[in-house]
């Protein structure tokens, strides 16, 4: 991509205009999903499980024996 030099006007120019345009889909998602009290919560358990468990000298759960292939 090809850059080009723009005046200090053009530049005002341009960011009024991407300030004018609607966001993008993908940011009106991203920011209804942070301002959900439920998605919050629910990041905040998964820090503290991985926290919990991931820690040096953390309890580790076992392997459901469904999990584990035949022996033999």
């Amino acid at each position: 991509m090809p850059t080009t030099a723009l005046s200090q006007e053009e530049l005002v120019e341009l960011f009024l205009k991407k300030a004018a345009e609607p966001p993008p889909e993908a940011n009106l998602i991203l920011a209804r999903h942070l301002r959900c009290r439920e998605s919050c919560d629910l990041a905040h358990a998964v820090a503290e499980a991985i926290r919990q468990y991931v820690a040096p000298g953390s309890y580790q759960l076992p392997t459901p024996p469904e999990l584990l292939p035949p022996l033999g």
